[in-house]
């Protein structure tokens, strides 16, 4: 697998996962395949300039995200999340968006290789 890259909170994974039992991977999977609608939803959402939705699908996502232990999402998320919310500005959001889908595909590639899942 080489060395962990720090995206992936392994622990966090590895403890949600419960030995990667069956219920667990439909779970997984259901994650992968809604995150990169989620994922163009805030794409959506920010192209409108609804500042209320980013910040509700930023914070959507970056509890799904770190619940399963992709830090390379949530962190981005997070930011994005706080910025909406505090800042009340989508200033960059275009950026976190774009940089938590690659670090989205980064992290499947990666658990991909250290779980076979």
């Amino acid at each position: 697998m080489g060395e962990p890259s720090g995206l992936v909170d392994w622990e966090q994974l590895d403890m949600m996962a419960l030995g990667y039992t069956p219920d667990f991977l439909e779970i997984y999977q259901m994650f992968l395949g809604q995150t990169p609608e989620i994922l163009d939803a805030l794409d959506a959402a920010c192209r409108r300039g609804d500042i209320g939705e980013v910040a509700d699908l930023a914070h959507k996502l970056k509890g799904s995200a770190l619940n399963f232990g992709f830090r390379g999402v949530g962190g981005p998320m997070a930011t994005l999340e706080h910025d909406t919310r505090k800042k009340e500005r989508l200033d960059g959001a275009e950026e976190k968006i774009l940089l938590a889908r690659e670090k989205f595909e980064a992290c499947c590639r990666e658990v991909a290789a250290g779980r076979g899942i």
